[in-house]
């Protein structure tokens, strides 16, 4: 877990909630992209029981695909290097 990372996510998440009719697309760090729209957002777990050591709430956020219409989760864990809504940066 970085700060950066954690940041980042902040930042798409609010992002997301002002413009969540925006076309986004996500880069990750191989260069590759995905295009996607806003789904929805809601908080997770890393799979451990609440009363087990190193359990984990987060916030995720779900895009679809517009290539392919498959939803994916974003989160501070498995965040994009770069973010883009209608050719605006986000980070």
């Amino acid at each position: 877990m970085t700060n950066i990372n954690m940041d980042r996510f902040d930042t798409l998440l609010r992002f997301t909630h002002s413009h969540s009719n925006g076309k986004y697309t996500l880069f990750d760090n191989m260069g590759k992209s995905v295009e996607a729209v806003y789904d929805t957002d809601y908080e997770s777990d890393n799979g451990l029981d609440e009363d087990e050591e190193g359990y984990e709430e987060y916030q995720c956020i779900a895009f679809k695909c517009i290539s392919d219409g498959s939803l994916f989760e974003v989160n501070y864990h498995q965040i994009p290097v770069k973010a883009t809504c209608d050719g605006e940066v986000i980070y």
